[in-house]
């Protein structure tokens, strides 16, 4: 480290030396181990140096009589800080700025998890365990680690990590896939048909299929029965709960009534404001100026409440606007409301196929009807009635 950046640290002086001989100076210098920079002498036998704080002092302890030293200038922080102490929080501040900046960046603020809903919280408790968490130090979170300890601890999991960008942790989670819990059935029932349709796969679980791929059905139709009849008149019937997978193409319709023409409102300058004062306790409302000559108009309410006290002030503005009658765009509308009939196809989990439309025409409105072609699945399952009462019936027939 040179002399030259511990002087700026620790402060000096630049100074110069005059008399007879000032070369003696740099002798008592030497002397007592002070060091100086930058030592020169002009034509007019000036001695002029660097030298620190602390040398100077020592130098103008030991100097001769006939020698006079002056100070040129002073450099380094002391002088500095000294010159601007009034304003030391000026220049601190950043300084402080920068030093928080950097504290607060060495930790984790936020924590994000996405994905598997349902074991979130688990997870944020295990997250916490691992050190991750509000406040937690970002050099001390090790992700291999993390994901190793909260994998052997949660069965809930199948891949998670954290990925830490500036003071936010981001932690990804994949859920695990359940097994299916596989109820025991022993409820006879039959499988029918929710709608009306034409077969296209067909897959039994259990029971007896009634219909095949192709063939058309409808509504409440039986389609896979419990009951299993064998071909020995002897041998009463079996009586099982019938299960299937059934998808057929479906026929769904809807119905709107689009206007031929629309109402467009357009503003004009004429406004007016009504202002109100309400008391609620006696359900009191005072109003100025209320009377409107608009035949059309928006209103536009702007409320403000007194706190602590039961009393509201209250600015109506009415501004007036012309109703034009204008042609509807009859294709467009027709587009927007076979896509609104869609979507609500998508979000009962119907596929949708194909979708047309026929339209009838009113003096004001057109009427349009929408037939959506979907696939889905129709099969249900139905316990089959009394059934058991039957049984229950023959069986104590016999013993009798």
């Amino acid at each position: 480290m040179s002399y030259g950046f511990l002087n700026y640290i620790k402060g000096a002086h630049e100074i110069k030396v005059l008399g007879s001989f000032p070369e003696r100076i740099l002798n008592i210098s030497s002397s007592k181990g002070i060091y100086i920079e930058n030592a020169s002498k002009d034509e007019n036998g000036i001695l002029k140096f660097t030298v620190s704080k602390k040398g100077l002092n020592i130098i103008m302890e030991n100097a001769p009589n006939d020698i006079i030293i002056e100070k040129v200038s002073s450099y380094g922080i002391p002088f500095f800080i000294k010159r601007y102490k009034k304003r030391i929080a000026l220049f601190s501040l950043p300084i402080l700025f920068l030093i928080s900046s950097i504290i607060y960046s060495s930790f984790i603020w936020k924590v994000k998890i996405y994905g598997a809903p349902e074991a979130q919280n688990e997870i944020k408790t295990l997250l916490k365990e691992n050190g991750v968490y509000i406040g937690a130090k970002k050099s001390k979170i090790d992700p291999y680690k993390i994901k190793k300890s909260i994998l052997l601890k949660s069965d809930k999991l199948s891949w998670m990590w954290v990925d830490v960008r500036g003071t936010t942790a981001n932690v990804e989670l994949r859920a695990r896939t359940q097994k299916p819990l596989l109820e025991k059935i022993s409820e006879p029932a039959d499988v029918i048909a929710t709608h009306s349709g034409v077969i296209e796969k067909m897959q039994v679980f259990c029971g007896a299929p009634l219909v095949s791929e192709g063939e058309t059905v409808v509504e409440g139709q039986v389609i896979i029965s419990g009951t299993i009849l064998t071909d020995n008149e002897n041998i009463p019937p079996y009586y099982h709960h019938a299960s299937g997978m059934v998808e057929a193409r479906v026929w769904e319709e809807k119905t709107v009534d689009i206007p031929k023409n629309i109402l467009k409102k357009t503003p004009t300058k004429r406004k007016k404001n009504v202002y109100s004062v309400n008391f609620k306790k006696n359900n009191i409302k005072f109003s100025l100026n209320s009377g409107i000559s608009y035949e059309e108009y928006v209103k536009i309410i702007n409320r403000v409440k007194l706190p602590l006290l039961p009393v509201s002030f209250s600015r109506t503005q009415y501004r007036e606007v012309q109703v034009v009658k204008l042609p509807n765009n009859i294709q467009k509308e027709i587009e927007k409301e076979k896509l609104i009939f869609e979507k609500e196809l998508k979000e009962k989990g119907i596929q949708v196929l194909i979708i047309t439309h026929s339209s009838t025409e009113s003096e004001n409105t057109i009427k349009v009807t929408f037939t959506a072609e979907c696939l889905m699945r129709i099969d249900k399952e139905i316990p089959m009635e009394n059934l058991m009462d039957i049984v229950s019936g023959e069986e104590n027939g016999e013993n009798n």
